[in-house]
């Protein structure tokens, strides 16, 4: 009699789908989008993929957002998920491996800001 795999979480349920190793860090940064005007917040994480970010208000799923790090670069990318003060963004273009590690040294990670 042949015996299925035990898992921790029901077959139906969505489980992460990271395609790239997260980093977390402190940045300030500006978002904007034809939405909304350009409003500081906070990105918590970051892949080469997308990231997370803390702001004032919720934005629609769906909304494209520019998001300025001063001095560095422009990312650019679609709300993913909006979740209490936090969304998830998915950059437009995935970041070559020698911008993100460009970004990570100028900018330090979390750990390099507390």
């Amino acid at each position: 009699m042949a015996t299925k795999p035990s898992t921790s979480y029901p077959s139906w349920l969505a489980q992460e789908e990271r395609k790239s190793d997260r980093v977390a860090v402190a940045w300030q940064a500006t978002i904007s989008s034809v939405k909304f005007d350009a409003e500081t917040c906070a990105i918590r994480d970051i892949t080469q993929l997308g990231c997370r970010i803390a702001l004032a208000h919720g934005v629609s799923v769906g909304t494209y957002v520019t998001i300025d790090l001063p001095q560095t670069v422009r990312l650019e990318g679609w709300v993913a998920w909006n979740r209490g003060g936090e969304i998830g963004v998915d950059f437009s273009h995935p970041l070559p491996a020698e911008l993100f590690a460009g970004i990570i040294h100028r900018n330090g990670d979390a750990a390099a800001n507390r």
